[in-house]
């Protein structure tokens, strides 16, 4: 029998735009930082060791984009890990200054202890829960590198220890020489060999600079064009939804099959007028 020739498996190529876009990422982009430590155990360790000062600190699991559905609203958590303990941590981008709101911390808290304790187990099984804020800009504008917020008893020095910890990172702040500095300047960085993080910097170089790693990264692109386009798309059958309600002409369910929305997010639109 003649021998088969093989297929050449089809080679996706990169645009020079797209390998550029890729080039001028960094790990604030919450994204990125997604794809960094996507089930990346060596790099959310090296993270967590820094900010939390435990060199001894082992990582058991780590996921990215977890979803945590709630009675009336979902929360998906840029990244979720857990350590050999059973400590939780929970490490979020926030680019917007009000998307780094004192009160969201407690409604991250509050989702993953809802998530954590079973039926039946006693409350005093609640895991230790680290929510961790990364910020561009100082939020707390007390010119600090880190912060770490503590419950204390009124009238006294003495800490309420509930298990909840919350810290936040001034992804602004100035180089002091510290440890917290070099995580913060790796997270501004855009270069593998600009970064102090060995693990970090290996994981960055890989998805910046072998092509392997950059195929993976024209994926994401592909998707948040998707994305862009499908969110330009609901924009537009919106503004047309409100136009349609504002001439009176058809009901709320014609519309929803005219526009393609639901007639649920019609109905929402309607009370706005």
């Amino acid at each position: 029998m003649p021998e088969r020739k093989a297929k050449k498996q089809k080679v996706k190529k990169i645009s020079l735009r797209v390998r550029r876009e890729i080039r001028k990422l960094s790990l604030m982009d919450n994204a990125f930082m997604n794809l960094v430590l996507e089930d990346n155990i060596p790099c959310t360790e090296e993270i967590l060791r820094i900010i939390l000062s435990k060199e001894d600190l082992s990582v058991k699991s780590v996921r990215t984009q977890k979803m945590f559905q709630g009675f009336s609203r979902s929360l998906y958590l840029d990244v979720y890990a857990e350590d050999s303990n059973g400590v939780i941590y929970n490490i979020e981008i926030q680019q917007a200054d009000d998307g780094a709101d004192a009160r969201r911390t407690r409604f991250h808290t509050g989702m993953i202890d809802v998530h954590a304790l079973k039926a039946g187990q006693d409350f005093r099984e609640l895991p230790e829960v680290y929510v961790i804020f990364i910020t561009r800009n100082d939020v707390l504008g007390l010119n600090q590198a880190i912060y770490t917020i503590h419950k204390y008893i009124d009238g006294s020095l003495k800490r309420f220890d509930d298990g909840a910890h919350v810290i936040y990172i001034n992804g602004s702040a100035e180089n002091d020489g510290t440890e917290i500095w070099k995580l913060i300047h790796d997270l501004r960085s855009t270069e593998a060999n600009d970064m102090y993080l060995p693990k970090l910097s290996e994981r960055v170089r890989f998805l910046k600079e072998d092509e392997e790693g950059v195929m993976k990264m024209s994926g994401y692109f592909d998707e948040r064009q998707a994305k862009a386009v499908e969110k330009a798309q609901k924009k537009s059958s919106e503004k047309t939804a409100l136009s349609l309600i504002e001439l009176g002409k058809l009901t709320l369910e014609e519309i929803a099959k005219c526009t393609g929305l639901t007639l649920r997010r019609v109905q929402a639109l309607a009370k706005t007028l």
